[in-house]
């Protein structure tokens, strides 16, 4: 099976989209390459996925205007996590990820960099500043309506 550059990178984009069920359907062998990226990528690393995530997703034409960033941003985030995937599956998991992908072709890929993704939002989610934000849409909710609803249904 001949994986091209398109192909990754299509398959890291998408990786970050997918459910966390689709880790459901994975080999041992994607298994196996999941866990390694997750234990070798270090808060660092996971910053840099992040960083790379909210830039593509800042190009979304629903939410470009929330997030202005210049091409050489772009570029240089870009950089990063090209090496930064570059590294972990030919330097940090190389074993894990030739077997993967002999096994689950391309969705190996897409599977493991969820998980990976999934680490990270995570850590993301608890960031205090984040904390703040999320919450801050919970003044603008109809508060008495939702309770009371959730009211009726617990009957």
């Amino acid at each position: 099976m001949t994986l091209s550059f398109k192909t990754l990178g299509f398959a890291f984009a998408v990786a970050l989209s997918l459910p966390a069920a689709s880790q459901a359907l994975a080999s041992p062998e994607t298994d196996a390459l999941s866990a390694c990226l997750v234990k070798s990528a270090s808060p660092a690393d996971q910053l840099v996925l992040t960083r790379w995530v909210f830039a593509a997703i800042s190009k979304h034409q629903g939410v470009s205007d929330l997030a202005l960033l210049s091409d050489v941003q772009l570029k240089s985030v870009n950089q990063a996590g090209g090496a930064l995937f570059s590294r972990l599956l030919t330097e940090n998991c190389p074993t894990e990820t030739t077997a993967a992908i002999r096994v689950d072709g391309a969705k190996a890929i897409e599977i493991a960099f969820t998980a990976l993704g999934q680490t990270a939002m995570q850590d993301l989610a608890g960031d205090p500043g984040v904390q703040s934000a999320l919450t801050g849409m919970v003044g603008y909710m109809d508060q008495a309506r939702l309770f009371g609803m959730l009211s009726q249904a617990a009957k």
